[in-house]
C-alpha cells in the first residue's frame, strides 16, 4: 500500500468559469506544481464564491473555497500545508486569503503559503522579460503594447505603475500599463498613445487567464471597452487571448514562490 504523504500543497486562485482559458492557464499552472511537489498531495481551492456556485450548477464541477479546503485537508490527517496564490498582485483577493489561513494556523502543525506574482524586485523584473520576449513579434514602428491588468481601489493598485516602470528600465519603452478597473490609468495611457502618435496598439491582458474582462472590458464591442476607445482614437487595434498562465516563465515565478514558501517549512524546528 503507498504510504500517505504527509504534506499538502493548495494552490489557491480567483478562479474563472472560462473553460478553455482555464486549461491553458489555471490548469497548467496547477498541474507544474503538482509535478514540482510531486511528495505532497495536492488540492486546489477558488477565493470567488461566483465562480464556485456558477461551476457546481453549470458544470457539476465542485471547487472548494479556501475555509473548505483547509478543513477538508485537517479531517484528512495532513498535518503541513504549502498554500500557493496565483493571485497576480497583494490587493483585497489576496488579503482576505491570508485572513483565512491566519485562522486555520492553530490547526495544522505548520501552514505556511507563497506569494503572489508581483511581489518583490525580482518578480517584476521576471515578470517583464517573461512577457516580453513571448510577444516580441508583435513589436512594430508606430505600435504601443498596452498590458491590462485588473485595477483595484486597495492601495497595490501601485504595483501596476510599478510594473510599467520596469517595462521601461528592461528597454520596452513601447509597453504601456493600464487597467480595466481602479484608477485612471485608462486617460493616462490614452494621451501617451496620442503622445507618441502612434498608429496602432496591441492590448494584451496582464491578467491570470483570458476570461470575462478579456471579453467584455478589453475586446468587447461596447463603446467604453478599450479596443472600443482606441478605434475611436484613430489606431488600429489588435488584441491578444492570452492570459498570464500561458506563460511558462510566469507559472516558473509562482513554482520559486512555492519554493520560497517550502524553505520556511525546512527551516521549522517542527521540521526536524
Amino acid at each position: 500500500m503507498e504510504r500517505k504523504k504527509k504534506s499538502a500543497i493548495l494552490v489557491i486562485s480567483f478562479g474563472t468559469s472560462y473553460q478553455a482559458t482555464r486549461e491553458k492557464t489555471l490548469d497548467v499552472i496547477e498541474r507544474e506544481l503538482r509535478e514540482a511537489f510531486a511528495e505532497y498531495e495536492f488540492r486546489r481551492a477558488y477565493t470567488s464564491p461566483t465562480v464556485i456556485r456558477i461551476l457546481k450548477e453549470r458544470d457539476g464541477m465542485i471547487v472548494d473555497s479556501v475555509e473548505e479546503a483547509l478543513n477538508r485537508l485537517w479531517r484528512d490527517g495532513y498535518p503541513v500545508v504549502l498554500a500557493q496564490s496565483t493571485h497576480v498582485i497583494h490587493g483585497f483577493e489576496y488579503d482576505r486569503m491570508r485572513e483565512v489561513l491566519a485562522r486555520y494556523q492553530g490547526k495544522f502543525e505548520q501552514l505556511v503559503y507563497g506569494e503572489s506574482l508581483l511581489t518583490e524586485e525580482i518578480d517584476y523584473q521576471e515578470a517583464v522579460q517573461s512577457v516580453g520576449k513571448e510577444l516580441e513579434s508583435y513589436r512594430q514602428e508606430g505600435t504601443d503594447l498596452i498590458f491590462l491588468g485588473h485595477g483595484t481601489e486597495h492601495v497595490a493598485n501601485a504595483s501596476y505603475a510599478k510594473l510599467q516602470e520596469k517595462f521601461w528600465q528592461e528597454g520596452y519603452r513601447d509597453c504601456l500599463v493600464g487597467t480595466v478597473e481602479g484608477s485612471a490609468l485608462a486617460e493616462n495611457v490614452e494621451d501617451l498613445v496620442q503622445k507618441r502618435r502612434s498608429q496602432r496598439v496591441v492590448l494584451i491582458p496582464f491578467l491570470v487567464v483570458a476570461g470575462e474582462h478579456v471579453c467584455r472590458d478589453i475586446a468587447g464591442e461596447q463603446k467604453d471597452s478599450w479596443k472600443s476607445r482606441f478605434l475611436r482614437n484613430g489606431c488600429q487595434v489588435e488584441c491578444v487571448f492570452k492570459g498570464l498562465g500561458e506563460y511558462k516563465g510566469i507559472r516558473q515565478i509562482y513554482i520559486r514562490h512555492a519554493r520560497e514558501a517550502e524553505k520556511k517549512l525546512l527551516a521549522s524546528p517542527k521540521a526536524r
